[in-house]
């Protein structure tokens, strides 16, 4: 038997390969995230072949109920989204791999997924609508959600050189997964309600907002970051406790209604605030609150942290990039 010598003391660690720093929980979480959005493309193929099939009230039913599940499966890579970068951080294992393979993931679940989903649902109920209009919502939406996150990681990537600590609570745009989360709800809201005015009051809903949804996460709007401004345990106070306890008696309640209801004023609530600033002055909101992007060197964030599990266009599997307002 051959045995090997023991190192010195004073030899020299020997180098891991980049490969083994890769930690597994964070990057299986980040992995389950595109899973989602895939399997969510899947079942919005299979409800398109159940309509193309003319298989009647039993086939579009069935069809319906697969649009249900896609939007599901949206959910779910918004819950992993916003636990692989805060799982990263709890084990020290934030990494370049991990931001990068979840904006490539965010990229599917919460750009190309909810856009194929509604151009399906929306060339199937509005059939006078040219396939071409269609196609031109589909794609500002798509192209909003990745040129949202490539800007949310080439400005953070510009944050991080200060080694200062800053904790997001602005948005500068809407957040990809705010986008999808306002698709899928009203995808449910579709599904749980089989009257055909509630069906077509929210299939005119995905119409104009899917393009609007596009344009929103592109601005430079301000949209406020929940958890951080909101929930934080050194901001939060009575009155947020209140309203937290409130909002988890409707979810549980009225789930559906009350996801809806949140996704949907979450995201008008950026184009109110800039609303409110050109007629009355900086809302309080943005007034002396650091944003997650800026434009200006000078204008930078005196502190940051790369809070990974945020909210917009995804949380990284190891940095922190556009996380879950």
């Amino acid at each position: 038997m051959r045995l090997r010598p023991v190192p010195s003391e004073d030899a020299p660690p020997r180098k891991r390969r980049v490969l083994r720093t890769v930690q597994v929980l964070p990057t299986l979480m980040t992995a389950g995230n595109l899973m989602a959005g895939v399997l969510a493309c899947a079942y919005m193929i299979d409800a398109s072949a159940f309509l193309a099939d003319g298989a009647g009230s039993d086939g579009l039913a069935q069809a319906n109920a697969y649009f249900a599940k896609a939007a599901w499966l949206i959910f779910l890579g918004m819950l992993l989204d916003g636990m692989d970068g805060r799982v990263a951080r709890m084990t020290n294992s934030t990494s370049d791999f991990g931001a990068q393979l979840d904006s490539l993931a965010d990229v599917v679940t919460f750009g190309v997924a909810p856009a194929l989903i509604a151009k399906t649902l929306l060339g199937i109920s509005f059939v006078d609508v040219p396939g071409r209009l269609l196609f031109v919502f589909c794609l500002i939406y798509v192209l909003g959600a990745a040129l949202r996150l490539a800007r949310y990681n080439v400005e953070s990537e510009r944050l991080s050189r200060d080694d200062k600590p800053h904790v997001t609570r602005v948005f500068r745009g809407l957040p990809s997964p705010a986008a999808a989360g306002v698709v899928a709800a009203l995808l449910l809201l579709r599904a749980e309600y089989p009257e055909p005015h509630v069906q077509h009051g929210v299939e005119w809903a995905i119409l104009i907002g899917t393009p609007i949804l596009g344009l929103l996460m592109i601005s430079r709007m301000p949209f406020s970051h929940v958890m951080n401004r909101y929930l934080d345990k050194n901001r939060a106070g009575p009155l947020a406790v209140v309203i937290l306890v409130i909002l988890l008696y409707l979810v549980v309640s009225h789930f559906v209604e009350t996801v809806a209801g949140i996704f949907v004023l979450y995201a008008i609530s950026g184009p109110l605030l800039t609303l409110t600033h050109r007629l009355f002055g900086v809302p309080r909101i943005v007034e002396h609150e650091d944003h997650d992007e800026e434009i200006d060197e000078s204008d930078a964030p005196h502190e940051e942290h790369r809070d990974g599990g945020d909210g917009g266009d995804g949380t990284p599997a190891g940095t922190g990039t556009e996380g879950t307002p």
